[in-house]
């Protein structure tokens, strides 16, 4: 079985799992709120140039809490539901059985993005033309790529730590402030933006804003950071993963949740 082989049908595999989880899919229900209340705030405050971010946002907290929130947990998942022994036993790496299924849960995250354009166009009216469409195609792939790269570090640094909910709860509005989602990262102080520079959703963001109003003149540069910082990420959540494979064969506790 080639490795291609194996992310599928661990992708075909998540995919049923969360037709009998309805929790991975709660994203799909607060996206549309959530464009709600920042279309609503941005045009009370007659604030047109500020629609693009009312309408991105909720698809970049979609992707966010999908790799943090529901991919994160995947492997703990295995582990309380007796999953992770067979898993652990079969031929193939656990790596990328993790990856085909980080996969699935953020692609539902990522319908998030169509979800904010329906409310903005049937319930405000307000249809968001895209004049460089092309990049904005090329950030969003790449956005869900560095996604799953997220999700698959997340899970590993999940699956070791002792303190999971705490680390979960504790990983998602700092994330939002330092990239940049629903104001521009220009308000925050100076010794701070250059932490944002090592969030791969303060590129994403600025490069998907820029490409809505036709001012993205450093796209490759930002799409070379995006696929980078996403790189470094599959990659070290690949290691925690195998280190995790590891830890649990020398210490016994592969079949313990």
């Amino acid at each position: 079985m080639t490795h291609l082989s194996v992310v599928w049908r661990a992708f075909q595999l998540q995919a049923l799992l969360s037709r009998r989880s309805p929790a991975h899919l709660l994203i799909l229900l607060i996206a549309p709120m959530q464009t709600t209340s920042l279309l609503a705030m941005t045009l009370h405050a007659h604030r047109p140039d500020a629609v693009a971010t009312a309408v991105i946002a909720p698809g970049l907290i979609g992707l966010w809490v999908s790799s943090l929130d529901y991919a994160g947990r995947v492997v703990p998942e295995d582990q309380w539901a007796g999953r992770f022994t067979p898993m652990v036993a079969a031929p193939v790496p656990l790596t990328l059985v993790v990856a085909g299924r980080v996969t699935a849960v953020v692609l539902v995250g990522a319908m998030a993005f169509g979800e904010s354009w329906l409310v903005a166009a049937l319930g405000f009216g307000r249809v968001l033309t895209v004049r460089a469409p092309g990049v904005f195609t090329a950030a969003v792939l790449a956005t869900c790529l560095a996604s799953v790269g997220t999700a698959m570090l997340m899970s590993g640094v999940i699956s070791l730590s002792r303190a999971r909910d705490v680390l979960q709860n504790s990983l998602s509005y700092p994330f939002y402030i330092l990239g940049g989602i629903v104001f521009p990262l220009t308000v925050l102080p100076g010794w701070v933006r250059p932490l944002s520079h090592l969030v791969f959703l303060s590129w994403s963001a600025r490069l998907l804003r820029d490409s809505v109003h036709g001012t993205a003149h450093d796209w490759p540069l930002a799409l070379a950071t995006i696929l980078a910082l996403g790189t470094a990420a599959l990659a070290g959540g690949m290691w925690l993963t195998h280190r995790l494979v590891n830890l649990a064969r020398r210490k016994g506790t592969v079949g313990h949740a």
